[in-house]
């Protein structure tokens, strides 16, 4: 007797038991694409690949697209999808000079002499920044990073101008990858981050807004070197 052949259910089985995406962490897990230099620019982001990858729905896929257009990571261009941003020389000067204007203003408005609770908090991000520049762990580094700015800044007191200085600074997480996967501008990130924390225990303001100026530097130029 004849039996009936069964489809498969082992691919459906499969993507099943993996964990579906919401929208916050498609764009987390882009953005650390970029950033770290899997996704590079110009490099189009398909749909199809993406809700298999994320295990999600299309309307899902196209809502992190969508913020992350608006973060200023990718772009849409008509007829032809998403793809990781290129930022022409012109913008790159524009938005590293307002993060040089933002980042100077919060300087101006942190606590000296530091309290000790933040002061504490920053040597222990500065820690384990570090210990991940020593392990070249680059997932490690870029979330110390952003932990270490964001600790310092938040102390200015001022809600808008530190939530606009994350703003600027998420969108030059395009243009940081060449940085953040060399070597020696990791060493020289970290030790900036160490003579930052000097200047805040020495209550020396202009020392702080000069290391925070020249902190900004490296990655604009390198990606400025190798796009123009």
């Amino acid at each position: 007797m004849s039996r009936t052949a069964q489809p498969s259910t082992r691919g459906a089985e499969t993507q099943a038991s993996q964990p579906a995406h919401g929208v916050s962490d498609i764009v987390a897990a882009v953005e650390e694409d970029i950033v770290l230099g899997r996704l590079h620019p110009r490099e189009r982001l398909v749909e199809e690949t993406m809700m298999e990858r994320f295990n999600c729905k299309r309307h899902v896929v196209r809502q992190a697209l969508f913020q992350l257009d608006s973060i200023g990571l990718t772009e849409r261009i008509k007829n032809r999808g998403a793809f990781v941003r290129s930022y022409p020389p012109d913008e790159v000067e524009e938005i590293y000079a307002m993060r040089e204007i933002l980042e100077l203003a919060a300087v101006n408005k942190l606590p000296l002499p530091a309290p000790p609770e933040w002061l504490a908090e920053l040597e222990a991000v500065h820690q384990q920044h570090s210990e991940a520049v020593y392990a070249h762990d680059l997932r490690q580094v870029f979330h110390m990073n952003i932990a270490f700015h964001r600790t310092l800044f938040r102390a200015c007191g001022n809600t808008y101008l530190y939530a606009t200085i994350n703003e600027f600074a998420q969108k030059a997480h395009g243009i940081r990858f060449i940085a953040i996967t060399d070597r020696d501008a990791l060493a020289q990130a970290r030790r900036e981050h160490e003579l930052m924390i000097e200047a805040i225990r020495d209550e020396d303001r202009e020392r702080l807004a000069h290391l925070c100026r020249q902190h900004l530097l490296p990655s604009k130029n390198r990606y400025l070197a190798l796009y123009t």
